[in-house]
């Protein structure tokens, strides 16, 4: 199941998160070596149109299970102030295929004061 958390972002700021994700018992890293990690932000979840994807960089030693999701200030800027929904998944590429969303919630996004 999925992690409930709610972010929130300025308009034309840089958005950068750490996440590390256990293996199925929890006690240590997963090794995300194999898996592809991909995400999106939405209007809600019944809309087609992507506001914008999340970018992944998987960090080394892939057995860490670290990786950063982004957003860079170009983008944000390009968001409506508003409340939007998103999600982050991971896929495995083995033979029997494994699909997980990892984190999920609403994706706010302030106004900028300063121009």
């Amino acid at each position: 199941m999925a992690e409930l958390t709610e972010l929130n972002i300025g308009q034309g700021e840089t958005f950068k998160m750490l996440i590390t994700i256990a293996n199925d018992s929890g006690s240590l890293p997963l090794d995300i070596t194999d898996y592809s990690i991909y995400g999106q932000v939405r209007e809600n979840y019944t809309t087609d149109e992507i506001a914008v994807s999340f970018i992944v960089e998987k960090l080394l030693p892939y057995q860490s299970g670290s990786f950063f999701v982004s957003i860079p200030s170009e983008d944000t800027m390009n968001l409506t102030q508003r409340k939007y929904v998103y999600d982050l998944n991971i896929s495995s590429g083995s033979v029997s295929p494994i699909n997980r969303r990892i984190l999920e919630g609403l994706f706010t996004v302030r106004p900028a004061a300063t121009r």
